[in-house]
């Protein structure tokens, strides 16, 4: 290989590591290496059963026609991939493979043209059936690949590791900080294993109550039920179910704690759904799954009143009547306490009807709570 100076290694292991906080720039990152392997290209691959999606230093749209996909999906080579170890540098195609592989398709129609004759290849990730693989090519007018290339290119991959896991995590937390910050119910965001990459202000609070039904055991959610763990780990893996082609799993709801024995802990209702792909690389990688938090038969907490008399455009004396009915009081009980008569409170009523669209008080109740966030503050 043609020397390489320490400040050409610092400068790519330096694009490197800005790809892993700007997603965009895992391009550039690419073309560094290529340049520093004095390459004729040099890419990262994701390949699976199905799909394959490049971050690449050339611009080939043939290359990556579904056409040009499918030729490279078909190659043995394409699925003998998945089974390098991971990190490890490797010369592609193995020797014992290259006379086949010079008479195959793949080579002799798609990279023989494109002057893709020797390669370095490391796997770098994998996840739900897919891969993701770093390579590195040189033409016929270069030299073949050295000992001393593997051995540069093996001290820059755990950089490009140490990136991907980054990045990754990034994706995560920023998709929800900037998603559900302000929420003013709870909000987690965790992948298959209910492990917690963010959740907002509410959803520390909820956990942070004496009497909630849920706790974290290894920066996982766990119940105060086993049987409402394992429930809301089967939505939560539901939810995750990235598949290639396919739709993912719809989540679903679950009440916590589901013993209606446990008088001591707060109900919740915990909908799970998918949210995002975090991205490998700059591809797609694993599915995340979003758990919203919302409690059951509480006590209305304080500021209500003043949130449906917004929400409604209601009176302060229409906004108080509400609040009482919602809260569980009677129509007489609650004219008593405001000093009004049970003909007047059936007036304000009638307003509040007209102006939430509702006909009957449990369909009003109904509306009202169902219109109450979890705030979680000042518990």
């Amino acid at each position: 290989m043609a020397d390489v100076t320490i400040e050409a290694v610092s400068a790519v292991v330096g694009q490197i590591y800005e790809a892993a906080y700007d997603q965009e720039r895992w391009l550039g990152a690419v073309t560094g290496l290529r340049d520093l392997f004095g390459g004729s290209r040099s890419c990262i691959v994701r390949v699976s059963l199905q799909t394959l999606d490049a971050v690449a230093s050339d611009l080939d749209p043939e290359l990556n026609s579904q056409k040009g996909i499918e030729a490279m999906l078909r190659d043995p080579l394409a699925a003998a991939s998945a089974a390098l170890p991971l990190g490890t540098v490797n010369r592609w195609p193995p020797t014992s493979d290259e006379p086949a592989y010079h008479s195959r398709e793949l080579w002799q129609d798609w990279l023989r043209p494109r002057d893709m004759h020797r390669g370095l290849v490391c796997n770098l990730f994998a996840f739900n059936g897919a891969h993701w693989l770093l390579d590195v090519n040189r033409g016929v007018r270069h030299e073949a690949f050295g000992a001393e290339d593997i051995d540069l290119l093996q001290k820059i991959v755990p950089h490009v590791l140490r990136a991907g896991q980054i990045g990754r995590q990034l994706e995560k937390t920023s998709a929800l900080a900037s998603a559900f910050s302000h929420l003013p119910f709870g909000v987690f965001l965790v992948n298959g294993h209910q492990q917690i990459a963010h959740m907002n202000e509410a959803a520390e609070a909820m956990l942070a109550r004496p009497d909630s039904p849920l706790t974290l055991s290894e920066c996982s959610i766990v119940a105060a039920n086993p049987r409402d763990t394992q429930e809301l780990q089967r939505l939560v893996i539901d939810a995750c179910s990235l598949r290639d082609g396919a739709m993912p799993g719809a989540g679903g709801t679950v009440l916590v704690p589901s013993d209606r024995q446990r008088s001591d802990l707060a109900r919740l209702v915990l909908s799970v759904a998918p949210f995002i792909d975090a991205r490998a690389y700059g591809l797609a990688s694993e599915r995340c799954a979003v758990i919203m938090v919302t409690e059951v038969a509480r006590r209305i907490a304080g500021g209500f009143e003043t949130h449906i008399r917004g929400l409604f455009d209601l009176t302060p004396a229409e906004a108080r009547l509400a609040t009482a009915l919602a809260s569980g009081q009677s129509l007489k009980e609650i004219t008593a306490g405001l000093d009004i008569t049970v003909k007047t409170g059936r007036t304000y009523l009638e307003r509040i009807f007209a102006k939430t669209g509702t006909r009957q008080q449990s369909e009003l109740v109904a509306l009202l709570k169902s219109t109450e966030p979890l705030s979680g503050r000042g518990r």
